[in-house]
């Protein structure tokens, strides 16, 4: 390939992934296939096109995308834990191990691989494997915050709030710049009857990113239980214009009914 086309390529990255930051996940796209016409098969605009796709919630298409970039390039670590992800959420769950599996062998990798291993077991609620696993994870690498986040997942599913307490907090310490690690504590403070901890740490996930529907919703939860129902309105709201995740359509229609009924009480005339 010539310098000049080289060039060309890796200026399409940069573009369509400024594009992406902006959430015009299309438009990237689309200049990522541009971009193969012209310059043929290149790993990284197939990665690329991958990203945009999902970002855009198109999965199979994006696994495809994914797939021929491994294909131009085997040792594409990130593309091979982005297609892991994308295989998970399609319930293609032995291939996404295969996935995992293949990234194990590469040290600097080995933590998260076997902690994303966890998470598919834990999504089965096979919990002791997701256990070991993560355990595993742990030891190789003991200060990574999102292998802590994740055992902190399932010891919360299994009812241990104490030790999931613990490992959220470690896992804060090491990344207190991640929304969703606040969002996890603040989810079980609010489990745990400890309100107002629980809106302090979802307010302060909203202050690293306030686009997060997961936070907004959480806290439309809160502020009903706290007998706030505007701003429980207010965030159910928010949650709404924010959530676009197509497997969440039936959460979707559960929170309008809830705005539905929220704007219905709010909209009578106080009682005499």
């Amino acid at each position: 390939m010539g310098m000049t086309r080289e060039k060309e390529w890796q200026a399409t990255v940069r573009k369509a992934s400024i594009l992406l930051e902006s959430g015009d996940w299309a438009a990237a796209a689309k200049m990522y296939r541009q971009s193969l016409e012209s310059a043929g098969d290149v790993s990284e605009l197939y990665a690329g096109l991958g990203e945009a796709l999902a970002e855009g919630g198109k999965l199979q298409q994006a696994v495809d995308a994914y797939r021929t970039a491994l294909k131009l390039d085997p040792e594409d670590l990130e593309s091979l834990f982005a297609l892991g992800d994308l295989l998970f959420e399609l319930d293609e769950d032995e291939q996404a191990f295969e996935c995992y599996r293949r990234l194990i062998s590469h040290p600097e990798e080995a933590g998260e691989a076997l902690a994303r291993m966890a998470l598919v077991h834990a999504g089965r609620e096979e919990y002791p494997q997701a256990l070991d696993l993560l355990e595993q994870a742990r030891k190789a690498d003991p200060e990574s915050a999102f292998v802590l986040n994740g055992l902190g997942d399932v010891y919360a599913a299994l009812g241990q709030r104490e030790k999931a307490l613990e490992a959220f907090e470690k896992a804060f310490q090491l990344d207190p710049e991640d929304p969703h690690i606040l969002l996890h504590l603040g989810d079980l403070r609010h489990d745990m009857g400890s309100t107002a901890e629980a809106e302090q740490f979802y307010r302060q996930a909203l202050d690293l990113q306030e686009d997060l529907p997961e936070v907004h919703l959480a806290l439309g939860h809160l502020m009903l239980d706290q007998e706030q129902p505007r701003k429980a309105l207010e965030h159910y709201r928010r949650f709404l214009s924010l959530e676009k995740d197509q497997d969440s359509h039936d959460l979707i229609k559960e929170v309008a009914a809830v705005v539905e009924g929220l704007e219905a009480e709010l909209g009578r005339p106080p009682r005499k």
